[in-house]
């Protein structure tokens, strides 16, 4: 699951701009080169704001942790949440779904679904 900074999209806007304008000065003179290169420089932006999390249901209750941004597994431990802790759908799209855990709202890709509804239900 991953959350994405709220000020995500005007970073990415600014990073990406940033690029192409500084590619004419870099020498890229075409201009699909820099449009190209700006468009990298957003998905970067992207990427660097995105946080990846992992959640899981231990003999402790539920723990969740940091999660890697190239693959899906735990990196290290955020904290302990006790087992009261609400975990709801609260949205979603097509590819995604949006659920709350405790104070934070992470979106889930519909392939990992099935896995935190057993995990909200316990």
């Amino acid at each position: 699951m991953w959350s994405r900074h709220r000020w995500m999209v005007p970073y990415a806007m600014i990073a990406g701009i940033a690029v192409y304008l500084t590619s004419d000065w870099a020498g890229f003179d075409e201009t699909s080169t820099r449009v190209a290169l700006g468009f990298a420089a957003g998905a970067i932006a992207v990427n660097a704001t995105t946080d990846y999390r992992v959640l899981a249901r231990t003999s402790r209750g539920l723990t969740l942790l940091k999660g890697s941004r190239i693959r899906q597994y735990a990196t290290g431990v955020i904290e302990h949440l006790p087992r009261s802790t609400p975990i709801e759908a609260v949205g979603g799209t097509v590819l995604a779904t949006d659920w709350r855990v405790g104070a934070h709202v992470y979106t889930v890709p519909r392939s990992s679904e099935r896995a935190i509804q057993r995990i909200a239900q316990g």
